[in-house]
C-alpha cells in the first residue's frame, strides 16, 4: 500500500463519523494492514494528519489557482463592482463544485478547516505558499466597497456555499462515488447568492433601521438568569468551546459547575444527554425570542430584520454557548436523534420555527427550511469570525444591515 493510498483511506474512513476518532488502529483495520504497515510511511498520527492537511491544500489550491488568478487580473485593469462580484462567483462555485465531486475532503473542509478557528492564520498561510493569497482578494473587495466590510462579501458567498453543501449532502457518511444532483446544489447556492429571498429592493432600501434595532434590541432582563440548570448548561457550554464536544467529559463539566460528578447525572442520563440539552434546550430559547420579537411587525422585511437581531442578541449575551454552537455545527452531531430520544421535535423542523412569522400577504411562509439554515449558519459564522478589534457589544449595526440585505436581496442589490 503506498502512502498516497493511505492517506485517501484516512479521509474516507476517519470522515466516516467527522472525526470523532483518528486512531491508526481504526485505520490499519478498515485497510484490513497492520500498524506496522502505517508506520512504514508515517512515524505517528500526527504525521498522517499532517499529510492529509498538505494533500488538501495541494488539491484545493490547484483547483482554484486559474480562477484566483483571473480575478486578480481583473481588479488590475480597473474591473468595475459586476466583473469583480462575478469573478468572486466563480471562485466559489468552482470551491462548491470541487468539494461536491470530493465529499470526503469537504468533510475534512468542514471540521479540521473551517471549524478550527486556531487555525485560520495557517490555513491563510498554506494557501499562500500554494500561490492563493486571500489577503489580495479582501484587498480587492475593500477596493470595490466603501462600506464597512464585516462581513465581506466573499465570507458571506462561501458560507452560503458551505452550508447549502452540508445540507443537500447530509454529511452523515462519506460517499465514495460524487454525490448525485452535483449541478443542482451548485445552481441552487449561485440562484440564492445573486437573488437571495427575492424581496423587494424598494422595501427593503426604506427600511426605518434604527426602528428595528430599538424594537429587537437585546435587555439583559430578558435572559432571566434560569437558576441552577441554567448554569450548569453554560458550564457545558464553557467546556465544549474549549475543547470540543467528544473530549468535553463530565469531569471537566463537574469541575466547571462545581458539582461532582454524581451530581451531574442527576441532571443529565449521559454525555449524549448533556449534549442534547444544551444545543436543544438553549435553542428553545432562541426560538422563542426571535418569533417574539418579529411580531413586532406584519411587514416580511421587517419580521426579517428582527428576527435576526433577536437571534445576534440572544447569542452575544452568552458567548460562551455561541462558542460551543460552533464546535458542534461542524462536527454535525445528529441532533435529529438526539431530539427523537428525548421526545422534542427535530433540530431541522425547529430551525424553520425560528422564520415562521415571515411570511406573504397570503400567508405562506417565505422561508424554508433550507433557508432558516442558511441564515442561522451564516449569521453564526459571521458572529464567531468577528475582527479581534471587536467585542459582540461594538459590532456596528451596518454590519447587520450588510448581512441582512445579502439574505433579502444577494449580491445583484450591491
Amino acid at each position: 500500500m503506498t502512502k498516497i493510498e493511505i492517506i485517501q483511506a484516512a479521509f474516507k474512513v476517519w470522515g466516516e463519523d467527522r472525526y470523532e476518532t483518528t486512531s491508526l488502529s481504526t485505520l490499519s483495520s478498515a485497510l484490513n494492514v497492520t500498524k506496522a504497515a502505517l508506520y512504514h510511511h508515517f512515524k505517528n498520527k500526527d504525521a498522517l494528519l499532517d499529510a492529509m492537511y498538505d494533500t488538501f491544500f495541494d488539491s484545493m489550491s490547484n483547483c482554484l489557482r486559474p480562477y484566483f488568478e483571473e480575478t486578480l487580473a481583473c481588479a488590475e485593469h480597473g474591473a468595475g463592482h459586476h466583473e469583480i462580484v462575478k469573478a468572486f462567483l466563480r471562485i466559489n462555485m468552482e470551491i462548491t463544485s470541487f468539494f461536491v465531486s470530493n465529499p470526503c475532503y469537504f468533510i475534512f473542509a468542514l471540521v479540521n478547516v473551517h471549524g478550527n478557528m486556531s487555525l485560520v492564520p495557517s490555513v491563510f498561510a498554506r494557501m499562500r505558499e500554494r500561490g492563493i493569497d486571500f489577503e489580495k482578494l479582501k484587498k480587492i473587495e475593500e477596493s470595490i466597497n466603501v462600506k464597512n466590510t464585516y462581513p465581506s462579501l466573499f465570507h458571506m458567498i462561501f458560507s452560503t456555499s458551505m452550508c447549502m453543501m452540508a445540507n443537500s449532502l447530509r454529511m452523515m457518511r462519506v460517499k465514495e462515488q460524487p454525490a448525485p444532483g452535483a449541478r443542482e446544489i451548485t445552481e441552487r447556492a449561485s440562484a440564492f447568492i445573486r437573488r437571495g429571498l427575492g424581496f423587494s429592493r424598494e422595501k427593503v432600501y426604506a427600511l426605518n433601521w434604527e426602528e428595528l434595532e430599538k424594537a429587537a434590541a437585546w435587555r439583559e432582563s430578558i435572559g432571566g438568569g434560569g437558576g441552577r440548570h441554567k448554569r450548569i448548561i453554560k458550564a457545558i457550554a464553557s467546556v465544549v468551546a474549549a475543547v470540543g464536544p467528544w473530549a468535553a467529559s463530565m469531569a471537566m463539566i463537574a469541575e466547571k459547575s462545581g458539582l461532582s460528578k454524581s451530581g451531574l447525572y442527576a441532571h443529565f442520563a449521559s454525555k449524549h444527554d448533556m449534549l442534547c440539552q444544551l444545543f436543544m434546550g438553549e435553542f428553545e430559547d432562541v426560538i422563542r425570542h426571535a418569533q417574539a420579537v418579529s411580531r413586532k411587525s406584519d411587514v416580511p422585511e421587517e419580521q426579517l430584520y428582527l428576527a435576526i437581531r433577536a437571534i445576534e442578541g440572544f447569542l452575544t449575551s452568552e458567548p460562551e454557548f455561541l462558542a460551543a454552537i460552533s464546535a458542534l455545527k461542524m462536527r454535525r452531531i445528529d441532533f435529529e436523534k438526539m431530539a427523537r430520544l428525548k421526545g422534542a421535535r427535530g433540530y431541522q423542523g425547529r430551525i424553520l420555527q425560528i422564520f415562521s412569522c415571515v411570511k406573504n400577504a397570503s400567508g405562506e411562509a417565505l422561508i424554508d427550511e433550507t433557508m432558516a439554515t442558511v441564515i442561522l449558519f451564516i449569521l453564526t459564522d459571521m458572529l464567531i469570525r468577528k475582527p479581534a478589534s471587536l467585542d459582540y457589544k461594538s459590532i456596528p449595526n451596518e454590519s447587520f444591515r450588510i448581512f441582512y440585505r445579502f439574505i433579502a436581496l444577494g449580491i445583484e442589490c450591491e
